[in-house]
C-alpha cells in the first residue's frame, strides 16, 4: 500500500514538473488523458491525481485529436 502510494506521488510529481516546464517554455497546456475512458483532466484535478493506471500526460490538442472529452469536474483545463 505504501509503495503504491509512493509510486503515485512520484509519478504525479514528475507530471507536474513536466507541465510546469512546458508552461514556462510557452508550450501548450498539458493534461492527464485517460486512454480507456478518453477523458482529459487538468493536472491539478482530483480525478487526474487518482488516475494511475490508464493516464498519460499529453498536450491538450493531442487529447482532443485522440477523441478526448473534458472532465465534468475540472473542464479539462487549468486555464
Amino acid at each position: 500500500m505504501r509503495e503504491a502510494r509512493a509510486r503515485r506521488i512520484v509519478a504525479l510529481s514528475l507530471a507536474l514538473l513536466f507541465a510546469l516546464c512546458a508552461v514556462s517554455l510557452g508550450a501548450e497546456e498539458q493534461v492527464a488523458f485517460n486512454v480507456e475512458s478518453k477523458k482529459y483532466h487538468c493536472l491539478d484535478c482530483r480525478h487526474a491525481k487518482a488516475c494511475t493506471k490508464n493516464c498519460v500526460v499529453i498536450s491538450l490538442s493531442e487529447a482532443k485529436r485522440r477523441g478526448g472529452v473534458p472532465c465534468k469536474v475540472c473542464g479539462g483545463s487549468c486555464g
